[in-house]
């Protein structure tokens, strides 16, 4: 057996960027707190300046650049309508998919194939927890004054 003395950058930048992603943790679900009183709009952006802040942390410049173009885009077009209008076409996608995968899970079923049943089910209740989600965003928006 011979052992390899070289270490690859992958080996080196694993330790180091989850050091980083401990690091920053508090601060993300300190951010995150601040951002849970509000809605619409200004959470979008909030969230987004989360992102913004961690990915300036880790110095990924990358993503600092895309996602400083994405918020300066949200803070140009961002409207509650536009968010209300987005909400319910992901809402209608999501009843789309649910519809889909409760077939699915039938032939499944009926077929026998048990790998497939688990597969199904498995959609079926991350489909399920994505619409609540949409659900409760919807509502909350729907809850902003006029």
């Amino acid at each position: 057996m011979t052992l390899n003395p070289t270490i690859s950058p992958r080996q080196l930048f694993v330790p180091l960027y989850l050091a980083a992603l401990i690091a920053v943790s508090p601060v993300v679900a300190q951010s995150q707190a601040s951002c849970s009183s509000l809605k619409g709009c200004e959470l979008k952006f909030c969230e987004m300046e989360i992102q913004l802040n961690l990915a300036k942390q880790t110095g990924d410049n990358d993503q600092v650049a895309g996602l400083q173009m994405a918020l300066d885009n949200a803070r140009t077009n961002c409207s509650e309508n536009k968010l209300k209008d987005d909400l319910t076409e992901k809402l209608a996608d999501a009843n789309k998919d649910l519809v889909k995968y409760q077939a699915d899970l039938q032939q499944a079923e009926q077929d026998g194939k048990k790998d497939k049943v688990l597969k199904y089910r498995k959609k079926l209740e991350e489909t399920s927890s994505e619409l609540k989600r949409l659900k409760d965003q919807l509502s909350h928006l729907e809850q902003l004054p006029r």
